[in-house]
């Protein structure tokens, strides 16, 4: 299943030079403090070359702010760090932990999965710097589904249906 050019798929700014875009329904609201929150959802069919797929649903929350970068800050694995006892208190256990590191982009996916409700999920932390601008992204990305699957390689639909668009360079500090 090919998604149609990104060109064509439904997006919103979400920070000021970051915009969002999604092959799927995309909503665009004011999150607590005014701050732009996106929903994403699309359906999915796992085990797609199956003779029986099946049938699940991808939806995600992107949100974004920015503040001033410093070198403390610019570290997504901290972030996780704090983050980590109240998931594991909320039943997500985390499997794996991709990086993604540069001088002006850092990125880390967290993958992982939840019993109950039954959901596998991809938990993203992206800090941008864009000169003296640190821009702090978040995409949480659900996958829900039923009994018929146990484990789905989830990353690869987040990175086929969503995508992260800079109108700058990142760290030159030049709004494009």
């Amino acid at each position: 299943m090919t998604p149609p050019p990104v060109a064509e798929w439904p997006g919103a700014e979400i920070a000021p030079g970051v915009a969002f875009q999604g092959d799927g329904s995309v909503t665009l609201a004011e999150g607590p403090g005014g701050l732009p929150v996106l929903t994403f959802w699309r359906p999915i069919l796992f085990r797609e070359d199956s003779d029986k797929p099946i049938a699940g649903r991808m939806d995600c929350r992107v949100v974004a702010s920015e503040g001033l970068y410093s070198e403390e800050v610019f570290d997504p694995e901290a972030l996780h760090e704090v983050n980590e006892p109240l998931r594991e208190a909320q039943g997500y256990k985390d499997r794996d932990i991709l990086r993604d590191l540069s001088e002006t982009v850092r990125k880390i996916d967290v993958v992982g999965r939840r019993k109950d409700p039954r959901e596998h999920y991809v938990l993203s932390y992206i800090l941008v710097r864009d000169g003296d601008r640190l821009i702090d992204i978040r995409r949480n990305c659900t996958f829900i589904h039923g009994k018929g699957i146990r484990r789905i390689d989830a990353l690869p639909y987040v990175h086929r249906y969503t995508k992260l668009t800079y109108a700058f360079e990142p760290n030159t500090g030049n709004n494009a």
